[in-house]
């Protein structure tokens, strides 16, 4: 874990907060998840005896990590973060859970930028144009400058692409979208990623092809480059998948070769990993799993997925992407049992030996897709009254004794 001036002042794991845990384990009774024999889902989740978190200390570890830059950013201490930015580019540094840290200092230098972004404040976003540009221009040359800069050039030029495309002064907002992007792809063609041996640039340079002409045919050529630099973060095949989708410059037959071949790609050092990523991906952005998964080779990846790091926010990630298919295909009846069974069975693996602690924002459904999880693996216990306890990296269903009558 990395010890930031932020995360010092944190708590990141609870302790024996009973209290803390019940408040976060209220399931919603929305009805979505049928429990039969009895059990209620509430009932269920009574009986867990883990640690349970809303945000788990991998994803409080990034927040710190961003805190900490955005505060450097606000007091002008360009210098520092520039080359903070730089170490984690030229180091690949990684914080828990398989995050990269620069990814993680530039969106703390961006958070201002982030937060118009988010408000469709076109005007706030364009001051943040005007600061990374002054930024640059302090320190011409420099790539992690250029990145900023670019990225912030990318990022307000997406946002007047959505604005134009809900009618919001179109013509303008087009004409200001492609200058944005264009300056952006100026810039970077002053940089080599593979020269620089920069991901950071490469990742950057990838994100063009949401706006410039050329972008289907980049666009694999780029993620290549970006996979070659650093072919352990995740972030490359995450974003690669969505562009390999329909609406882009994919299709459903395309986008599972795409899967395929970038797990090719990176297989020698993360192993299956990358099929799992763009399937996880792909249901992130269309709301369920595409019709093309392979359901045990997805399952082989999301194991690779998480064994990548042995965390326990991927272990609740992978815990919940398969709770979700193990209630998809029980929803499909019949035809589908033996993909439920293979879901099932990896649900089961995941629970009995790599989740430990909760948190609950990994999980779609919250407390109620976690009780579907528990009473899939431990129903039969759990109708015997046993409680759910840790034991060593995951989970076992602890069975109280029953005491028989003295004989005579």
């Amino acid at each position: 874990m990395l010890i930031t001036p932020s995360l010092l002042h944190v708590k990141t794991r609870q302790d024996s907060g009973q209290q803390e845990a019940a408040a976060l384990l209220r399931a919603a009774g929305d009805g979505m998840f049928d429990f039969p024999d009895g059990l209620k889902a509430p009932q269920i989740l009574a009986r867990l005896d883990v640690a349970v978190m809303l945000r788990g200390p991998e994803e409080t570890e990034w927040d710190c990590v961003r805190a900490d830059h955005a505060a450097m950013a606000d007091a002008g201490d360009w210098a520092d973060l520039l080359d903070a930015l730089r170490f984690a580019d030229e180091d690949r540094t990684m914080a828990s859970g398989g995050r990269r840290v620069m990814h993680l200092i530039s969106e703390g230098a961006r958070t201002t930028l982030r937060a118009a972004l988010d408000r469709r404040d076109h005007a706030a976003a364009l001051d943040e144009v005007r600061r990374f540009q002054a930024v640059f221009e302090m320190h011409p040359g420099d790539l992690a400058a250029a990145h900023l800069l670019a990225q912030t050039l990318i990022d307000v030029g997406t946002l007047e692409h959505d604005l134009a495309a809900q009618g919001q002064l179109s013509h303008e907002l087009w004409a200001e979208s492609a200058a944005h992007f264009q300056a952006a792809e100026a810039l970077l063609d002053q940089f080599d990623p593979i020269e620089q041996m920069s991901p950071l640039l490469a990742g950057t340079r990838y994100l063009l092809v949401r706006g410039i002409e050329d972008g289907a045919s980049l666009c694999r050529d780029w993620f290549e480059d970006w996979c070659d630099l650093d072919p352990e973060d995740d972030l490359a095949h995450a974003t690669h998948a969505v562009f390999m989708m329909p609406g882009w410059f994919g299709s459903l037959a395309g986008f599972e070769k795409a899967a395929r071949r970038a797990m090719k790609m990176t297989h020698p050092v993360t192993g299956k990993a990358a099929y799992a990523i763009f399937h996880m991906s792909a249901e992130k952005t269309l709301g369920d799993m595409l019709p093309t998964l392979d359901v045990e080779l997805f399952i082989e990846a999301l194991a690779d997925y998480q064994s990548a790091t042995g965390c326990q926010h991927r272990a609740n990630v992978a815990g919940n992407v398969l709770t979700e298919l193990v209630h998809s295909y029980r929803c499909m009846g019949p035809s589908a049992n033996y993909q439920l069974t293979k879901a099932r069975t990896a649900l089961s693996d995941v629970l009995w030996n790599r989740l430990h602690e909760v948190h609950l924002e990994s999980w779609t459904h919250r407390a109620d897709g976690l009780a579907f999880a528990l009473w899939e693996v431990f129903g039969p216990a759990l109708q015997r009254g046993a409680r759910i306890s840790r034991r060593s990296e995951g989970l076992f269903a602890r069975v109280p004794r029953t005491v028989s009558a003295p004989s005579r």
